[in-house]
């Protein structure tokens, strides 16, 4: 039997395996028959008994109309199942975890943490394919629920370090100070909250991780044209061994160094040298 199909090469003739419909009946067959014909180029198994149990594990379109399945049986077939059923409880405790409140940042970052490393652990393991179409639905639904806390408590945390800024620098222009943060995200959530509230201060802030890495964000006046943001963010940051970019109002960069000592008295020169505090 000879037939065209794209993308496949068969030996010509090719061997067809025909259940329900005879060979000859699809041979002499002028029209089309209610039934499937596949070529595989015949048999596997003797018995389809030897395959136990079959798993479809992944599924690929190679072009418009076109699939690619990949499909195991028998003990891997088993054991696609069982890594399922692992990583549906494994997702469906942290679900549990996450309808309950989130008490710290901390936490939040910990539970988006798992949320990735589930994600990874889903697209990776051979499990039933349909499973995993659902369990990345579930995943994406609370990667977005661990995204709202995260910026939420983030929010609220800078908020509470803006308050105490305000009540240290009372009337102050030119804020150049550190701040006890885990992100860069919190560093600049906490300048923009300082700038809203103080609109004609020049703020630069810093976070000075245990590793010796220095966060850096700073904010000046909209309309400024003495002080861009970027150059002083950028100044203050290649003194540590950094870098740092962002726009003439706000930017944010990163360093490196033992003592902020002389980084805080760098970046207080350089905003004095361009506002004349």
């Amino acid at each position: 039997m000879r037939r065209v199909c794209v993308l496949q090469v068969y030996p010509d003739p090719v061997r067809v395996v025909s259940v329900g419909v005879p060979v000859s009946d699809l041979v002499n067959s002028t029209g089309l028959l209610p039934t499937s014909v596949e070529l595989c180029c015949g048999t596997h198994l003797l018995r389809t008994g030897e395959i136990k149990d079959f798993v479809i594990v992944a599924e690929k379109q190679l072009v418009k109309g076109i699939s690619r399945i990949v499909a195991v049986t028998g003990e891997e077939a088993r054991e696609a199942r069982e890594a399922g059923l692992a990583l549906a409880q494994d997702v469906e405790s942290l679900s549990v975890r996450l309808a309950s409140v989130i008490p710290s940042l901390s936490t939040a970052h910990r539970l988006s943490k798992e949320v990735g490393q589930l994600t990874d652990a889903v697209d990776s393991t051979a499990i039933p394919q349909w499973q995993r179409r659902e369990l990345q639905a579930k995943l994406k639904a609370l990667q977005r629920t661990t995204n709202t806390a995260v910026r939420k408590l983030e929010t609220k945390e800078a908020t509470r370090k803006v308050q105490t800024l305000l009540e240290k620098h009372v009337s102050e222009t030119l804020v150049v100070d550190t701040v006890d943060a885990d992100s860069i995200s919190v560093v600049m959530k906490t300048v923009n909250q300082y700038s809203e509230r103080s609109p004609g201060a020049f703020v630069m802030l810093l976070s000075h991780q245990p590793c010796g890495k220095v966060l850096c964000a700073c904010q000046v006046p909209k309309g400024c044209t003495t002080l861009s943001a970027g150059d002083w963010a950028l100044a203050v940051c290649t003194q540590i061994g950094g870098n740092a970019g962002g726009s003439p109002t706000v930017a944010k960069g990163t360093g490196s160094t033992v003592d902020l000592k002389e980084t805080l008295e760098l970046a207080q020169r350089f905003a004095q040298s361009r506002t004349r505090h």
